[in-house]
């Protein structure tokens, strides 16, 4: 990528970074909403220096990446990398443990399940019931 190139990207990055309140206040938005404009530039910042620190990526980029469903990165950019590349599939030796659901279908098995977990038996999936099966599917529980 040529260095015109690069240095066009940067300054629209560091126009952006400015965020939408400079954009409220010369377009002679409310003193209200230019406040609630720079407080969420102020917590999007703050998302974003967590989010850059803990996975290298900001949030609008896992925004972009979930939407493309490929791995992307916008700093890439000035990189002279791809702003967007295919996501690497997994190693065959890794192993996915399969968490066998119990069945639910009816009321005389919900009934059977809430007794196993000593729960309420009320033929019907509430709060107590919905929790202990979340807690299997996540491997919490047997």
């Amino acid at each position: 990528m040529n260095i015109l190139l690069r240095l066009i990207w940067l300054n629209f990055l560091l126009i952006n970074l400015e965020g939408c309140a400079l954009l409220l206040s010369s377009a002679g938005g409310s003193a209200a909403t230019i406040q609630i404009a720079q407080t969420i530039d102020i917590i999007k910042t703050a998302g974003d220096i967590g989010s850059a620190s803990v996975t290298g990526k900001t949030l609008t980029d896992h925004a972009i990446s979930e939407l493309s469903g490929k791995n992307c990165k916008t700093l890439n950019v000035i990189e002279d990398k791809k702003l967007c590349e295919e996501i690497e599939a997994k190693s065959q030796s890794v192993k996915v443990r399969q968490v066998m659901m119990p069945d639910v279908s009816t009321p005389e098995k919900i009934k059977a399940f809430q007794k196993s977990k000593n729960l309420e038996q009320t033929g019907k999936i509430g709060p107590k019931t919905r929790t202990a099966l979340w807690r299997i599917k996540h491997g919490l529980d047997n």
